[in-house]
């Protein structure tokens, strides 16, 4: 969403190929937690936060994609796909170092 306000704020010079990488996005992270929910086998999957805000995300992209009118404090929750960077700062050692390293020196 942000690169796509800021390349096209209108919403008019490559509509189609926004619908294209948003389509692609949310069929890719619905596979993710797909897995990620059989992996777990359902009942450790609920136990991490992490997950059950992926499944939030994820479901507001389908029912956005789907065209389903939601109100406007829903619309908002589009945004919190950028916070599934995060999850890299628990998963990768350095990278959860250095954000570490950062809280503490602020």
């Amino acid at each position: 969403n942000i690169v796509e306000a800021s390349i096209d704020p209108q919403h008019d010079l490559y509509p189609k190929t926004f619908e294209a990488f948003e389509l692609f996005f949310n069929i890719a992270f619905t596979i993710e937690l797909a897995i990620n929910m059989y992996a777990f086998w359902f009942w450790s999957f609920w136990h991490s936060g992490w997950n059950v805000f992926d499944l939030v995300v994820v479901l507001i992209g389908l029912l956005t994609t789907c065209n389903v009118p939601l109100p406007g404090p829903f619309k908002m929750l589009r945004m919190m796909r950028a916070f599934r960077v995060f999850r890299l700062f628990k998963r990768i050692t350095a990278l959860r170092k250095i954000l570490k390293s950062l809280a503490q020196a602020v």
